[in-house]
């Protein structure tokens, strides 16, 4: 599919997905990157502008003002409303837990209690509003695990969830987003100085490449390498994919029954609306 193509099925995906939930309202936290700038122009091209609502949730100082700048960007130019909550006190609140307990410091830990943040926030919006929650998380970053479960990689929907990074920066460049987000290098923001690239050890050129022929191509680790790809790098990516399989899955049961509300195992349409 051509990325006119691919724009079509997601925005009919979307509109159909609302249809059948009986919802018109959309949240989405918006943090200034190629995922969520991408994600709001489908939802807003999908169900309008007046139905779709953006948080910006920056932890002031680490976020940068340049992220928040072009976040507002996206604001201006689609027309929506937005509101714009610092997360600092639901950080600090957890830095003071440690503090007071004594626990063992951990950046990684206070990383994600700000991803999750911001889900509970886009959550309580949600709630408040009768809306859904769109996911801003590629199908690079579900394959790599590079996520915080029950964070970013919660929501209601995912509508780039089957893009890699790459398509992407493609169909933010289809959608026209401004070239100060295409340009920019992806990062979380969770940690000052964290790039995403920096953190999986290749450019998401590279590794969508190694990804596409391990999952879709469904070649070896090592005929990967034998096309010439650094033996490192391949590895890190399978080891990745194999480790965080628990975030692509819903939590372990313990089965004792025949029958379980697990999964599959108790069929139910996706829909709330239609029985198909």
């Amino acid at each position: 599919m051509n990325t006119k193509e691919i724009y079509n099925a997601l925005i009919l995906g979307i509109r159909d997905y609302f249809k059948k939930n009986d919802f018109q309202k959309a949240v989405i936290g918006l943090s200034g990157g190629i995922d969520s700038s991408v994600a709001c122009y489908l939802v807003v091209r999908a169900l309008g502008s007046r139905n779709v609502t953006a948080l910006l949730m920056p932890d002031l100082g680490t976020t940068s003002r340049q992220s928040i700048e072009d976040a507002k960007l996206i604001i201006n130019k689609l027309r929506i409303h937005h509101h714009i909550i610092a997360i600092n006190n639901a950080v600090d609140y957890f830095n003071a837990i440690n503090k007071q307990l004594k626990f063992q410091k951990n950046i990684y830990a206070i990383a994600n209690v700000k991803a999750r943040a911001r889900m509970t926030l886009l959550y309580y919006f949600a709630n408040l509003n009768n809306a859904l929650v769109i996911g801003t998380s590629d199908k690079s970053e579900i394959a790599l695990g590079y996520t915080t479960k029950y964070g970013d990689n919660a929501a209601d929907i995912l509508v780039i969830g089957d893009l890699w990074k790459t398509e992407v920066i493609e169909m933010g460049t289809y959608l026209k987003v401004p070239k100060s987000i295409l340009k920019k290098k992806p990062s979380a923001e969770l940690i000052i100085g964290q790039t995403a690239e920096k953190e999986l050890g290749a450019s998401y050129e590279i590794l969508d490449k190694i990804l596409k022929m391990y999952i879709e191509e469904e070649l070896s680790p090592e005929e990967i390498i034998n096309k010439g790809f650094n033996k490192k790098i391949v590895k890190n990516i399978v080891e990745r994919i194999r480790l965080n399989e628990h975030k692509r899955r819903t939590a372990m049961l313990i089965r004792v029954s025949e029958r379980s509300f697990h999964g599959m195992e108790w069929r139910m349409p996706i829909t709330n609306k239609f029985r198909g």
